[in-house]
């Protein structure tokens, strides 16, 4: 997960994106929305046309990469974050 999100920070560098994190929760939402419709699209009880809707598995990569750049543009580890979270639930359970 650390090479993927120094991956993300270099693609950004290198196109010139100084996006502000405002702009990636904004974008993030914008990307959480369409992983929604296509998850709800692809669901028979759900009437909606997809023809707009990238794969789930593209829409899922949009929202990753943002939030990978994201968290470097707050500097936040995103496996240190993971890792964190995946030791506070396990001594929920």
């Amino acid at each position: 997960m650390k090479n993927t999100q120094q991956k993300i920070k270099k693609l950004y560098e290198n196109n010139g994106w100084d996006t502000d994190p405002e702009l990636l929760l904004i974008a993030m939402q914008e990307e959480l929305g369409e992983v929604s419709a296509r998850f709800l699209a692809e669901n028979p009880k759900y009437k909606k046309s997809i023809g707009h809707l990238g794969s789930m598995s593209e829409e899922v990569g949009d929202l990753l990469s943002l939030l990978f750049a994201f968290c470097n543009k707050m500097g936040i580890d995103a496996k240190e974050s993971v890792d964190k979270t995946i030791t506070k639930r396990s001594k929920q359970g």
